[in-house]
């Protein structure tokens, strides 16, 4: 019966890959000096692999994990099960016995494997296997620390959703204003939407989306609740994120209806059609504009704000996590450091996945192995160029809480409300929401 559920569950590659953070206690130091070189079995072992399909698909597998793993260790494979697919989520996974030896996901699935004491410590593995933390991008091994809530690696970063200001450069010379230029703030960008937006010849021509208002939060590490879970959404700082995204997008022409809802969706529709100037947005755009050969686009790095220069929004990178309770965890460490060599990560950056080595040379080369973009000289080493913010997550967070932040703002939008009362009922949905979290544990 178990092999049927394997069978079900997808592609059999030749490689694994998992990314949350280790269930042992306290964490070991990596020496960086150890030059023995460890003896690598070779042994046939096939290594479970569960994660949403959305994080790579089976092209991606392919070219990133099976193709280059068989390369190195011919003697592992790869069983990918697809937790997006009924049946087969996690704690299903768990409760049918079945638990892979690498977990694929976002910073959330990190307290989850915590809770399910699969957390799994790599650190011993790590200097086992002589992999040099110096060559990561520190903020996204941070980011995995901070939200296994562990001194330790349970996990290592597969790649980065890098975020940055897309721009049709079309409506720009329609109307003569000035390109955007790497380096800009929310302010400034704001400021030039504002030339561009307008109703001309029966068509409204649109300046600026700037995505949610959660996303500058990310990017000022701006949290929903203090260290007691008490909501802090009726503090000062909060009223000027919210007026300041008043500013740049909620004026008459920009954010009438429909765009009076934060819809990112509609809003790259927009942009591709020519009927919006400019987008924040990250690798969807770039995929969506692949396909849109007609428009004239370019990019700069992510609007950035005035008090916090330098950095981009929040890591947004898909980890690969070993679990305590495999029997395979060297083989499985195996897979994830051949998903972070420089060769694998190099091929990354150029299919226009944001690397998480810090090599300025791989930086340079993201996005060159578009063939859509071939011969065209986009300016996108600018996506990689700014630091990623790292949050702490407070212990109640996810799509509900986030959801009572978005539907505030919304109601500003819509005009239901103005800034103070629109955070004075968030604020109180968000302390019910918690309460009713806290009394679901006792």
């Amino acid at each position: 019966m178990r092999r049927d559920l394997w069978k079900r569950s997808g592609v059999i590659l030749a490689s694994t890959v998992l990314i949350l953070s280790g269930c042992s206690s306290g964490g070991t130091k990596v020496a960086e000096d150890s030059t023995v070189p460890p003896k690598i079995s070779t042994e046939p072992v096939t290594i479970k692999l569960a994660g949403s399909r959305g994080l790579f698909t089976d092209e991606e597998l392919k070219l990133y994990i099976t193709d280059p793993l068989a390369k190195k260790y011919p003697n592992i494979t790869v069983q990918y099960i697809n937790t997006s697919e009924k049946g087969f989520g996690l704690n299903e996974l768990i409760t049918a016995g079945d638990i892979p030896d690498i977990v694929m996901g976002y910073g959330s699935t990190l307290p989850q494997l915590k809770d399910l004491n699969l957390l799994y410590n790599m650190d011993p593995l790590i200097k086992k296997y002589n992999l040099d933390l110096n060559r990561f991008i520190p903020e996204f091994l941070e980011y995995i620390k901070v939200n296994g809530r562990s001194d330790f690696l349970g996990g290592l970063p597969a790649y980065n959703n890098a975020f940055a200001l897309f721009y049709n450069k079309t409506l720009f010379d329609k109307f003569a204003v000035p390109y955007p230029k790497d380096g800009m703030t929310w302010e400034e960008v704001g400021d030039l939407g504002k030339k561009i937006t307008r109703n001309f010849d029966g068509i409204q021509y649109r300046g600026f989306f700037p995505d949610g208002v959660a996303r500058m939060a990310a990017q000022i590490n701006l949290y929903q609740m203090d260290k007691d879970n008490k909501s802090i959404l009726t503090t000062e700082p909060w009223k000027k994120a919210f007026d300041l995204w008043n500013n740049i997008y909620n004026y008459p022409g920009n954010a009438d209806e429909p765009y009076n809802t934060i819809n990112f969706g509609n809003n790259q529709t927009a942009f591709i059609k020519g009927e919006l100037a400019m987008i924040t947005g990250y690798s969807s755009t770039l995929n969506a504009l692949r396909k849109a050969p007609d428009v004239n686009w370019d990019v700069v790095t992510y609007p950035q704000h005035k008090d916090k220069l330098g950095y981009s929004t929040g890591v947004d990178t898909p980890n690969f996590s070993i679990t305590s309770s495999s029997k395979n965890k060297d083989a499985a460490f195996l897979v994830i450091e051949t998903l972070v060599s420089d060769e694998v990560q190099l091929n990354l950056a150029k299919n226009g996945k944001m690397s998480v080595l810090s090599n300025d040379n791989v930086k340079k080369e993201f996005g060159k192995g578009i063939p859509e973009f071939a011969g065209k000289t986009y300016n996108l080493s600018s996506i990689p160029k700014l630091k990623p913010s790292v949050n702490k997550p407070p212990v109640y967070t996810g799509s509900d809480t986030n959801k009572i932040i978005i539907d505030a703002y919304e109601s500003v939008l819509k005009k239901e409300a103005d800034v103070n009362t629109a955070l004075r009922l968030a604020d109180e949905q968000m302390n019910n929401l918690v309460q009713s979290k806290i009394k679901l544990e006792k």
